[in-house]
């Protein structure tokens, strides 16, 4: 499994069929998280074609005219959903905390 964009794309190899799939995850939500096959073996071809899905899915599903959310930060934890300078307003505030943060920065 490859990791990039702080956990938001993820590249894992298909044991069955050796093609690479990229997981996109923007959020919390299911309707933030995509899962695609990239349609090939070679790990450089994959990397180009996950990163084009995952410019694709940013522009559709996380606008740059969206409300700031916590998982929107570069210092948001993908993996661990969470803040990475351990904010617990932002759990608290399902994610809204991110317009009144300091810290936030859009990834």
């Amino acid at each position: 499994m490859i990791s990039l964009h702080a956990g938001r794309l993820l590249l894992v190899c298909s044991r069955s069929d050796r093609n690479w799939r990229a997981r996109i995850v923007l959020g919390p939500k299911p309707e933030l998280q995509i899962e695609a096959d990239t349609g090939t073996v070679q790990l450089q071809e994959a990397l180009l074609r996950a990163q084009s899905i995952y410019r694709a899915a940013v522009t559709n599903l996380r606008p740059a005219s969206s409300p700031p959310m916590c998982w929107d930060c570069k210092y948001w934890e993908m993996r661990q959903q969470c803040c990475g300078y351990e904010l617990p307003e932002s759990k608290r505030s399902g994610g809204r905390f991110a317009a009144r943060c300091d810290l936030y920065v859009r990834s």
